[in-house]
């Protein structure tokens, strides 16, 4: 792959075989990170993941770092029915881990105050808490305003008559 970018005056490049005795000392020299990786967490990224050097504009690599597919979800149910809302999250959360999958995502992030539906999603659904998750939300493409409506539900008058 000879994808190469730039920004001010650094060039991000993919990480590559040649980094490894370099990658391999840095990961020996922080306290973080010795004991939970290797090189090959940078060198052999899993599908959906992608591993990224920084460099100066002399070629010394200032910065590695590995980016993820990651889909974060949001869901309401229309009914307060459990065993139906069960049987549909299950069945749902099955067909959509599937097509992610298939189109590289890493990861399913889900966050919900509903105490039943944090217990349900970690125990039948397989998610896990994660108190170390750093988010940022990022603001929208530049994009005409018709797009944006389409991609953010916005309620209309015959939603809210009843």
């Amino acid at each position: 792959m000879n994808l190469f970018f730039r920004f001010d005056s650094y060039i991000v490049r993919p990480v590559t075989e040649r980094d490894r005795q370099f990658l391999e000392e840095t990961i020996a020299a922080d306290e973080f990170h010795r004991d939970c990786m290797d090189g090959d967490y940078f060198l052999k990224p899993l599908p959906g993941e992608q591993a990224w050097a920084i460099e100066d504009q002399i070629g010394n690599v200032l910065l590695y770092f590995k980016t993820q597919n990651v889909a974060r979800i949001s869901l309401i149910f229309t009914r307060q029915d459990r065993e139906l809302n069960r049987s549909l999250l299950t069945k749902g959360m099955a067909w959509l881990e599937r097509m992610l999958a298939q189109n590289f995502f890493h990861e399913i992030l889900f966050d919900t105050k509903g105490r039943e539906l944090r217990v349900m999603a970690k125990r039948r659904l397989g998610f896990r808490d994660s108190p170390e998750e750093l988010v940022k939300t990022l603001p929208a493409p530049m994009i005409g305003r018709p797009v944006i409506d389409l991609l953010h539900h916005r309620q209309q008058e015959s939603q809210s008559e009843g």
